[in-house]
């Protein structure tokens, strides 16, 4: 399930920032996002998904840029913590919800 998003992510390939982008799509398997900050094809990145402006962000602790293209890019989540994969999941699930027509729309 991937579900269409506008957030903001910050991510790292050392213990320092390297860069911000926006969440364009995310799934429990990865996202796409939007940066200004060029990476190249298996880069590894950590990652922390900002989809709440009150909630601490959800932390990948590892994940993999499998594709480039302008100025999106793909990345494949290989390592978040039990916690932060639930808390994943609630948002999407919720997301998905949000985003279900109800029947009066298709009257």
């Amino acid at each position: 399930m991937r579900v269409k998003v506008h957030y903001q992510v910050s991510l790292s390939t050392t213990s320092t920032a390297a860069g911000e982008g926006n969440l364009v799509d995310l799934s429990v398997e990865g996202c796409r996002m939007e940066s200004a900050h060029q990476l190249a094809v298996n880069t590894y990145v950590s990652l922390r998904l900002f989809i709440a402006p009150k909630e601490m962000p959800i932390l990948v602790d590892l994940a993999a840029v499998r594709w480039v293209r302008s100025e999106a890019c793909g990345i494949h989540f290989l390592s978040i913590q039990p916690p932060q994969v639930t808390r994943l999941q609630k948002f999407l699930a919720s997301s998905k919800k949000s985003e279900q027509p109800s029947l009066s729309d298709d009257l």
